[in-house]
């Protein structure tokens, strides 16, 4: 059980990880440190969302979501919605 504290108490989503991937390394670790509910879902929404990196960091403090799931789903639309925008800027007019 130590070793899920101290992966709880370090995780971050690394610069070159996908954002789907680090997902499920959070849930896993998260519902290996909280087994019979304990934490309050805010305390979970913040470590969430600090260990993000900051272009996601911005965009979630301002929608102030109150449960992980939609969190995690704003999260998945942040991401789609930047490479939406990365596509359109290479795309040159003719």
């Amino acid at each position: 059980m130590e070793v899920w504290y101290h992966k709880w108490n370090s995780i971050e989503c690394e610069e070159d990880e996908d954002i789907s991937e680090y997902i499920t390394r959070f849930k896993k670790v998260y519902k290996r440190v909280d087994l019979i509910k304990q934490i309050p879902t805010k305390i979970i929404i913040q470590k969430y969302i600090n260990s993000l990196s900051p272009k996601f960091v911005e965009f979630l403090t301002i929608i102030e979501l109150s449960i992980l799931k939609e969190t995690i789903e704003s999260t998945l639309n942040i991401k789609t919605s930047q490479k939406v925008i990365v596509k359109k800027r290479k795309i040159k007019p003719i």
